[in-house]
């Protein structure tokens, strides 16, 4: 006679996972072999949230590999592989996706740009069809990540990669600046086009009297030291905060250090305040959520970091370091950002919007028209988009300029929401979240400064964004008794 096995949470050592929300539990033996846990929730790394900060890995490898000169023959490839990788995610990963609170906006937006093939402005097809391809690629990981099971270790895993990446690049530009030319790239051949004049306008002389290029960090542009000590002190302050070990703090600290010290050198003014904008919003929703302890952790590092890197930085950079950052305190921040990208946020909506309110065809701006474009085409030349917005515009038109911000705006209120979030004590999502919103309105920042949803940072944008919300949505479904 066979004795039927009991059933039920605790017992025979079980653990309880629904897939998705809505599924029936499924019981996987804790003792199980890891290998066999993964086919009883469905099998193999496509449906494993261990893809998500394998991809990051990819990401950071492709960075890398531009580094490389005798890749350069290959640079096209190189760039085109990661977003090549995100299309063929979205096909190969199995599953029903959920639905991000952005996802109808983004998908909307995408549908607007699609329908240009029929502008008479559209350009060379390869061209029409790669700008299409890169911004489905971008945007795909809304789609792919979301049907992932994505735990909290391995959220926070993919954060931790970015933030030591991000580091590195701050740590390897202050090297540039200590070293000069010891630990320096080949410079960018977009770079070297623009003319000796203004390579040279690149330049700054420190302390002791060397010229050197703002340092770039782990990439070939002078001055992109930056955005990875951006992600550094933003990541570093969410890791300084959720820290229960005095590594991680220390770490936290270090790449909250190198990060700001990496910014100050490199002079780049609309990264140092799209961070502050993204601080102050982080002390903002601490604050909102009650977590005042919190609050003046973070105030007592980043004010203590900021005031001491600067001075090092000063001390290095000499005299141009000071002047740069002292021009910004010398007219109202509107009349600084206007002089510096603001009248390319003028001429958008007064000039190329009126042109263009239905878009002004594919094809024809940025990397793909230079990649793929047709410039012997005199009827659809080639036009230029310095920042997020004149990009929408010339994809989509009028509706490009509503539907991807009102995406970024479900985004932020969605972060805000699991922010002021109280999951018990040993939840981190509330602070991730709270890190999370910091980064999408400095994201949003960001769009009045440069093409941000053209490049390998917007990808990362959505790639967070749908892992917060699909672990989230893991945790949720996820038996108590596990939690």
């Amino acid at each position: 006679m066979t004795v039927p096995q009991l059933q039920g949470p605790g017992v025979l050592r079980r653990r309880y996972v629904r897939r998705a929300p809505g599924a029936s539990l499924e019981a996987v033996p804790e003792g199980a072999p890891s290998a066999m846990r993964r086919a009883t929730a469905g099998g193999g790394l496509l449906a494993s949230g261990r893809l998500v900060p394998l991809f990051v890995c990819l990401l950071i490898g492709c960075q890398l590999a531009l580094l490389v000169e005798a890749i350069a023959p290959l640079r096209v490839a190189v760039r085109v592989l990661a977003f090549g990788v995100s299309l063929a995610l979205l096909v190969l990963v199995r599953g029903r996706s959920l639905k991000h609170p952005a996802l109808p906006f983004i998908l909307a937006a995408l549908g607007v740009t699609a329908l240009q093939f029929f502008n008479p402005g559209t350009g060379a097809p390869l061209a029409a069809v790669a700008q299409v391809g890169i911004q489905l690629a971008i945007a795909a990981p809304l789609l792919w990540v979301t049907r992932l099971s994505i735990d909290p270790r391995t959220f926070r895993r993919t954060l931790a990669l970015l933030f030591f990446f991000n580091a590195a690049s701050a740590g390897v530009g202050v090297l540039q600046v200590y070293f000069p030319g010891r630990f320096q790239p080949a410079l960018s051949s977009a770079v070297q086009g623009q003319g000796q004049g203004y390579v040279n306008s690149l330049q700054f002389e420190t302390a002791d009297g060397v010229r050197v290029f703002r340092p770039m960090g782990l990439t070939d542009i002078p001055g992109g030291a930056s955005t990875g000590g951006f992600y550094a002190v933003l990541l570093g302050g969410g890791f300084l905060l959720s820290a229960r070990r005095g590594l991680t703090r220390v770490l936290s600290v270090g790449g909250i250090l190198v990060g700001l010290f990496g910014i100050y050198l490199s002079q780049v003014r609309a990264t140092a305040v799209m961070l502050l904008v993204c601080l102050v919003a982080l002390a903002g929703v601490l604050l909102v959520s009650g977590r005042v302890g919190r609050f003046l952790a973070l105030l007592a590092v980043m004010g203590t970091a900021g005031v001491a890197t600067f001075g090092w930085a000063v001390a290095v950079g000499g005299d141009t370091v000071m002047q740069r950052w002292s021009s910004l305190f010398e007219s109202s921040p509107d009349e600084v950002y206007h002089r510096n990208r603001g009248y390319f946020l003028t001429g958008t909506f007064t000039d190329v919007l009126p042109e263009y309110p239905l878009g002004a065809g594919l094809g024809r701006y940025g990397m793909m028209n230079a990649y793929f474009g047709d410039h012997g085409d005199r009827e659809r030349p080639s036009l230029w988009a310095e920042i997020q917005w004149t990009a929408w515009v010339y994809d989509s038109g009028i509706l490009g300029v509503l539907l991807y911000p009102l995406g970024l705006l479900m985004s932020l209120a969605f972060a805000f929401r699991v922010a002021r979030s109280r999951d018990g004590p040993r939840s981190e999502f509330w602070l991730w979240g709270s890190v999370l919103f910091a980064y999408n309105l400095g994201a949003l920042a960001f769009t009045f400064s440069y093409p941000f949803f053209m490049s390998q940072t917007g990808m990362e944008f959505w790639l967070l964004n749908a892992a917060l919300f699909g672990a989230l949505a893991h945790e949720k479904t996820v038996h108590a008794h596990r939690r």
